[in-house]
């Protein structure tokens, strides 16, 4: 059976890529979601990598809400690859902000990413503990004809499969500190791989350390995304894509679990009914935002206030729903194994995502009373 609240999200995933959730869902969860899982792999060969790339370039040109469903239909079968896909595809619509400022070389990669199915990773500073979310996590050294990159990114989703690597660094423009994107082969010189994700929810995503070591990067794969102090349209951009497709990613783990639920008819009418409806507003609030976003290219950062008030209150939802059908599913299941107990640990990964609510509070209070809103010098 299916619960019918992702119907809408899997005919959307199998336009995307036939039959790709059927392929997912032949494995078992314990496999799935095992450091050992073979769902990136999959997602490379079978997946929609490149669902934000115009058709034009050969990609498959969704629209923003048909990404959030995409993501919604991911995480109810793989939250891990849900999140890892996260991070492509946030990568690629951070690209396509590039490409739209003018660039040339930003609008080729794209279609080597749809053409060549290949995978991005973000390494750019989230997780850095006390750090602002836009800071670098790298140090450069600028050279004639690049620069030399070094730093390390922990933990970094897609770390074994990744094709390119999205770096950031700072760089001392004539007013001010001048964010830079620096795209890296996943095989260049100076670039290590360590262990790092100890918990065994979402341990398919890949997230690992990805050290780099003075890793050239030539000029024409450097790209500005603006002045920190001013946040320009590419970061908030960036912004934007990473909180709605994290959140629907988060939104869909929770489906999966109560679909759990559902499908064991547990407990009552009532009770599922009640699960089902606090759903229904979590995937109804995305749409909205994503409707949002559409809606109003002028307003960025408003947008994004919005969003992120959008992303706060799904968190608290998915917190009290996941705990709810956790404990519908019966302590024999909780006893019997692990599955019911990482959908719920993969469900609480969204509140470790930046920018963490704590961190965004007088930048939502000074929007709340006086409608202006960044959310720079936020820190996660």
């Amino acid at each position: 059976m299916s619960l019918s609240l992702l119907n809408r999200s899997r005919a959307l995933l199998h336009s995307a890529a036939p039959e790709f959730d059927e392929r997912l869902a032949a494995i078992a969860f314990a496999d799935r979601e095992g450091p050992h899982s073979e769902v990136i792999a999959l997602f490379k060969k079978h997946g929609p990598v490149g669902l934000l790339v115009s058709r034009a370039a050969g990609g498959l040109g969704a629209s923003i809400l048909e990404a959030v469903h995409v993501q919604i239909a991911l995480g109810a079968r793989s939250p891990s690859l849900a999140v890892a896909s996260t991070m492509h595809q946030f990568s690629v619509a951070s690209l396509l902000a590039l490409t739209q400022n003018g660039g040339g070389a930003e609008g080729l990669l794209l279609a080597a990413v749809a053409q060549n199915r290949l995978l991005l990773a973000s390494g750019f500073a989230e997780g850095h503990s006390g750090a602002g979310i836009l800071d670098s996590a790298m140090q450069a050294v600028h050279t004639p004809e690049g620069v030399l990159l070094s730093g390390s990114k922990k933990p970094c989703c897609l770390g074994q499969s990744m094709d390119l690597l999205t770096a950031s660094y700072i760089r001392q423009g004539p007013e001010g500190e001048e964010l830079m994107v620096a795209l890296i082969p996943a095989n260049a010189a100076g670039i290590s791989r360590l262990p790092f994700w100890q918990n065994s929810a979402l341990a398919a995503a890949e997230s690992i350390e990805v050290r780099l070591n003075e890793v050239f990067v030539p000029e024409r794969m450097l790209f500005s995304a603006g002045y920190k102090h001013l946040l320009g349209d590419v970061q908030t951009v960036g912004f934007i894509w990473f909180e709605l497709l994290i959140c629907a990613s988060y939104a869909g783990a929770c489906a999966g679990l109560i679909e759990s639920v559902t499908d064991a008819a547990r407990w009552t009418a009532h009770h599922r009914v009640d699960l089902a409806a606090n759903l229904q507003l979590a995937i109804s609030a995305l749409e909205g935002a994503a409707l949002d976003i559409e809606r109003n290219p002028n307003d960025l950062p408003n947008v994004l206030a919005r969003l992120l008030l959008v992303r706060y209150g799904i968190e608290q939802l998915l917190t009290q729903l996941s705990d709810q059908a956790h404990a519908m599913l019966g302590g024999m299941a909780f006893i019997a194994g692990n599955q019911s107990s990482n959908w719920v640990m993969a469900v609480r990964g969204l509140q470790f995502h930046p920018p963490a609510k704590i961190s965004m509070a007088s930048n939502l209070d000074t929007y709340l009373s006086h409608s202006t809103f960044s959310i720079a010098g936020a820190h996660p």
